[in-house]
């Protein structure tokens, strides 16, 4: 080592060299770098999402998540499988070891699944897809007094503009229903033409289809044949024969039935400012800079606003890359006032010359982390900005005891090139070690697995780096500018009656007490040692006496209140939306509240507020879709422009609001980010009565311990279950368990004729009864069965039914060993 650095210090124009190539390296790269809100990670996790349209959570369990479950559960690198089957859909996710092939088992578990041959017909195909994070920048909100049509097609055309913009690729639409053509026969019609909805249903998918026919070769070319039919529109069905006769007559849908362009029936509402509304969810991906795609989407809403219909209006919420740039604002911020301080600091103890040449090792120091941090997979986020931030205090100690001691040496008359180095090297061995145990300190955290451990590994990388180059920079580029700078600088030999009047002071505290309590700290040795023993242990005692909290992950405190609330399943949609319109209410007058507390000048603390019912997304509550399942928002302005926290008035709110007897949660949220729950104890059984009550007992057992509060579960009460069972009489009459099974979905579910891909839109033609009969049925035994002879028989003749108090949702965990 002592080789390279006086090399380096005889050498300045190599040690120029290379400050210039870390500087202009840092630079480049770090202009250049993949800028987001929070760290992408890989999750390890495979998941395998189906659809079966009208089952309960029990038949989704049955009929899905068992068979998926069974076919993939011997596959090799599988850590933990869990499922949870909701009404109408189920999902198996797959949690991966760490370290195995992801690529490789999902290929596997897609073949795996591929081979299941038994599910049943009126399912969706499993989807199979790797879990990955995706980074969301900015939302789009378009709202306004318009029909839910003319609302979505214009935020259809603005996704489009918006995917478009240069920078931006990925958008998603939210808050809107997909589109369905709508065909409603009344009983009494299917009656008296001798029909059923499926016999509709067949007659319209037979009527509406596109297929390739061939190709014909002739001497002068190839010529391609294909039957063009497919029907988009719901008019476009009108002529479709359902009966045909000998003598040509013919009953159309146009003359029995009503056709319609409308949306699919589930539980959707969402409201902006009070308003209908769609909203877009805008992403970064790749190397997409997330500061670049926030001020493209801006401009694009400011130039898009006056060219929109009268009464619709356009804004954006959740702007992430808010917070992110704070952040960056804040590392440079304080870099600037570091070095400052820094110059400040040194300057006044030694000469100028020295106190530049030092600071300059912070710029140097971060460039140099920059410049690899790209080849490690960091990127510029939160998470390596804040570390950028808490190295800042850090990284200039090695660079102020190596130049402090070269001009100790260069003070006792040291030539400069031999003050340079040897002032160097007499210190050199300690800072390295002081370098290597503070690299040691953060490693462990690299050695954090899971999810948790991909997100915070840019931390220690970060702060490895920066740390490393400020070692390079005070071993081989500090040591040639102090030599050069103390070529051309006059004799700075020690003199007192030149020495700085704060140099002198500094020097006599050290000679002076510091050095008498050195001494007296060495001569009384085990009194030393045995008191910092002491402190320790007092110490340990106030961290265990619970002086001194612990939390794994502290609450970062946002600017958004949120609020989510979780009816009984089953719940109409119009009361779970009378709920949270009155959550909204209370939190606009909770904020109207606090407005009227702040000077008349000041700007209102609320700057939108939004609801939506159907739907649960994000930490701190039930997730799912359904009626019964409601959130809202309420965003404020910035911290910094507001005296008082978005936890008080969530506080306020949640006090405001009071009990609601028949919810049965309401979760309040005010931080950024939440870890999720403390502790989670996670129980499996085949038995999903033996489940509740074991988790029952649990929540009672974890009740009697000190400390522990907020004790819930997944479980959620499911809506009540008619199981239908076929009478013996019935199969007398040619009825099966088919027909009575069929006849009653197509009755309350409606047939599905077919599918098709209209614009946007995968579209599907649903043949059913008009809204007032399938309201009318209540009950089924109100229905008539059609037999196979054309005669119908009341339902209770050839069916019974049973009623059974079902689950919301089903929560299914399973380990299996690695092979």
């Amino acid at each position: 080592m002592k080789n390279a650095i006086a090399w380096f210090a005889e050498n300045h124009v190599a040690a120029n060299l290379l400050m210039i190539f870390l500087l202009l390296a840092g630079v480049v790269v770090g202009l250049t770098m993949k800028v987001e809100v929070f760290p992408e990670t890989d999750l390890d996790l495979i998941r395998v999402s189906t659809l079966y349209p009208g089952a309960s959570p029990s038949e989704v369990e049955e009929a899905l998540l068992r068979r998926i479950e069974e076919k993939i559960a011997g596959l090799a690198g599988i850590k933990r499988i869990d499922s949870r089957a909701r009404e109408g859909s189920g999902t198996v996710t797959i949690e991966v070891v760490k370290g195995w092939d992801l690529k490789t088992l999902l290929e596997e578990v897609k073949a795996a699944v591929d081979g299941i041959t038994t599910f049943p017909d009126e399912a969706e195909k499993p989807e199979v897809r790797e879990v990955t994070r995706r980074s969301r920048v900015i939302n789009i909100a378009i709202f306004g007094d318009a029909e839910e049509k003319t609302i979505k097609h214009l935020a259809e055309r603005i996704k489009d503009d918006v995917t478009n913009l240069p920078g931006i690729t990925l958008a998603e639409l939210y808050g809107v229903r997909k589109a369905e053509v709508s065909i409603e026969i009344s009983e009494a019609t299917l009656r008296r033409f001798g029909l059923t909805l499926g016999e509709v249903a067949e007659a319209v998918r037979k009527a509406s289809l596109d297929l390739p026919a061939g190709r014909i070769k002739t001497t002068g070319g190839e010529i391609l044949i294909r039957t063009k039919g497919r029907r988009y529109f719901a008019e476009d069905y009108r002529d479709v024969a359902i009966i045909s006769r000998p003598d040509g007559s013919k009953v159309t849908l146009g003359q029995v039935a009503t056709l319609k362009d409308s949306f699919e029936d589930v539980d959707l509402i969402a409201k902006f400012q009070g308003q209908s509304a769609a909203m877009i969810h805008v992403y970064r991906v790749a190397d997409q800079n997330a500061l670049t795609v926030a001020d493209t989407v801006k401009r694009y809403i400011e130039n898009i606003r006056s060219n929109l219909p009268e009464g619709i209006n356009i804004t954006f919420y959740s702007d992430r890359s808010r917070i992110l740039k704070s952040r960056l604002e804040l590392l440079l911020r304080n870099l600037a006032i570091g070095l400052t301080l820094v110059v400040i600091l040194l300057g006044l103890v030694m000469n100028l010359r020295l106190a530049f040449w030092v600071t300059l090792g912070i710029p140097i120091s971060f460039a140099f982390g920059l410049m690899l941090l790209p080849q490690l997979d960091i990127s510029i986020n939160m998470i390596s900005v804040f570390a950028f931030i808490m190295v800042l205090g850090i990284v200039v100690d090695d660079a102020i005891i190596i130049g402090e001691n070269i001009y100790r040496k260069q003070e006792e008359g040291y030539r400069p090139l031999k003050a340079a180095v040897e002032g160097a090297l007499e210190v050199g061995r300690p800072v390295i070690f002081s370098v290597l145990t503070t690299i040691v300190a953060f490693w462990p955290l690299l050695l954090a697995g899971g999810r948790t451990g991909k997100f915070l590994r840019n931390l220690p990388i970060v702060v490895m780096l920066v740390l490393l180059g400020s070692l390079i920079e005070a071993l081989f580029i500090l040591p040639a500018h102090l030599e050069r700078s103390a070529r051309k600088a006059p004799s700075i030999r020690r003199d007192p009656s030149t020495e700085k009047p704060t140099s002198r002071w500094l020097k006599q505290l050290i000679n002076g007490p510091y050095l008498r309590l050195v001494k007296y700290c060495v001569q009384w040795r085990y009194a030393t040692v045995a008191l910092g023993i002491a402190f320790l242990t007092i110490s340990l005692g106030i961290w265990h006496a619970g002086w001194i909290k612990f939390t794994y992950f502290p609450k970062v405190e946002g600017n958004t209140m949120r609020a989510y609330v979780t009816m009984p399943v089953g719940t109409p949609v119009e009361r779970t939306w009378e709920v949270i319109s009155h959550l909204e209410q209370t939190a606009l007058d909770t904020v109207s509240e606090a407005d009227k507390k702040r000077p008349a000048s000041a700007a209102s603390l609320l700057e939108y507020s939004m609801v939506r019912v159907g739907r649960h997304s994000g930490r701190g509550a039930t997730q799912g879709t359904g009626g019964h399942l409601a959130q809202a928002w309420v965003q404020l302005l910035d911290a910094e422009n507001r005296e008082i926290s978005t936890a008080e008035l969530t506080r306020r709110w949640r006090k405001k609001v009071g009990s609601i007897p028949d919810a049965e949660a309401i979760t309040y949220r005010s931080e950024i980010h939440s870890p999720g729950n403390p502790i989670e104890v996670h129980l499996s059984s085949d038995d999903n009565d033996q489940l509740a009550v074991a988790a029952e007992d649990l929540k009672m057992e974890l009740g009697s311990y000190p400390g522990v509060f907020d004790i819930g579960d997944s479980f959620l009460p499911g809506k009540k279950e008619v199981q239908l069972k076929l009478k013996p009489a019935a199969r007398s009459l040619g009825i099966t368990l088919d027909d009575l099974a069929r006849q009653v979905r197509h009755a309350f579910y409606g047939a599905e004729a077919l599918r098709m891909q209209r614009d946007k839109d995968e579209i599907k033609v649903m043949i059913r009864y008009p809204e007032a009969e399938r309201q009318s049925l209540g009950y089924v035994e109100n229905m008539r069965i059609r037999t196979p002879a054309g005669t119908e028989i009341p339902f209770s003749q050839v069916a019974q039914d049973n009623i059974k108090q079902g689950f919301a949702t089903i929560d299914r965990a399973q380990r299996y060993r690695v092979t």
